[in-house]
């Protein structure tokens, strides 16, 4: 935070901040790290202690802060250090699905009965306050967004499966100290890659195309091929040709989109980004039996397909 002169009033006051005098900070470098959290799962735990992570950055850029002060606008070091903590400090900002939020300071209080169970984004900034009271951002910024949006599971044009899953998580670390924005980022990926877990590969761009060629078309054929006896129907061969194409037509669309319900269904049980308060037994569950129900039918299918290819091997 560039104090060139001193802040009249203090922060917060109607009086308004004093202008702040930018041309000799403009001249220092910015440096400047991304990440894109993604195949996370965390609890209420896991998201104070990503808190407490930012928040002992934002210590660190505190602390540059004061080492690079102008001595000449403040009275004493006490004075400078108390208006660096008062005007920096970590801010934090959380919504629940039903549209309730909650702002803070320091470190949420994930254990009590106000942080909801429904969580969809929360959102740490140690820059957010400064620029609120007097304009400014600090030297040194960390701000964190993550949302636990699930995947759609409506059906419709303007909703492309072959697109990615939309992931509006970032984690933005930029400062004109390269040594503190490299630690910064090299602590919080440590926490990220400790709290990844593994998720199907149903979230990239082109996983629905291979969904469909690869397992769902080979599944309906092998489905069609076990149940013979009922897809050479009598009724079906004393119709004319024109009408068992129409037929044949519609029985693949509804089919492709059956299949496209199954492909979101499965992005939907494994999200991307994954929240849960305290306990993940009902999701855990859910997922065990969809899982027992989808490797049956696979199992089933590959059975079938050595067992074909052995016998038309082996005399």
């Amino acid at each position: 935070m560039d104090f060139k002169q001193e802040i009249s009033g203090g922060a917060g006051q109607a009086d308004g901040p004093s202008t702040v005098d930018w041309p000799a900070s403009q001249a220092i470098p910015l440096f400047r790290r991304d990440l894109w959290p993604s195949n996370l799962v965390l609890s209420a735990a896991d998201l104070k202690e990503l808190a407490e992570v930012l928040s002992d950055a934002n210590a660190s850029s505190r602390a540059i802060e004061f080492q690079k002060r102008d001595v000449d606008i403040f009275e004493s070091d006490e004075e400078a250090w108390r208006k660096i903590i008062e005007l920096m400090p970590m801010e934090y900002n959380y919504r629940a699905k039903t549209g309730d939020s909650v702002q803070g300071l320091g470190i949420p209080s994930v254990n009590d009965r106000a942080f909801p169970e429904d969580l969809n984004t929360i959102f740490f900034s140690n820059a957010s306050f400064s620029e609120r009271a007097i304009n400014v951002r600090p030297g040194n910024i960390v701000e964190a967004f993550l949302a636990f949006d699930k995947p759609t599971l409506r059906m419709d044009l303007q909703t492309l499966p072959s697109n990615p899953t939309e992931n509006r998580s970032v984690i933005n670390v930029e400062g004109n100290d390269e040594v503190w924005v490299i630690a910064t980022t090299e602590k919080i990926r440590q926490f990220l890659v400790k709290k990844r877990a593994t998720r199907p590969v149903i979230h990239g761009s082109g996983a629905y195309d291979s969904f469909i060629y690869f397992l769902f078309l080979p599944s309906v054929l092998w489905l069609f091929f076990k149940l013979s006896s009922i897809t050479n129907a009598q009724w079906l061969g004393s119709q004319t040709v024109f009408f068992n194409v129409l037929v044949a037509i519609y029985t693949l669309l509804l089919l492709l989109q059956v299949g496209r319900f199954l492909f979101q269904y499965i992005r939907w049980l494994f999200p991307p980004m994954e929240y849960y308060k305290d306990s993940r037994t009902l999701a855990g569950f859910h997922r065990a039996v969809a899982g027992l129900v989808f490797s049956g039918i696979f199992l089933s299918a590959l059975y079938d397909i050595f067992r074909y290819l052995a016998i038309f091997i082996l005399p």
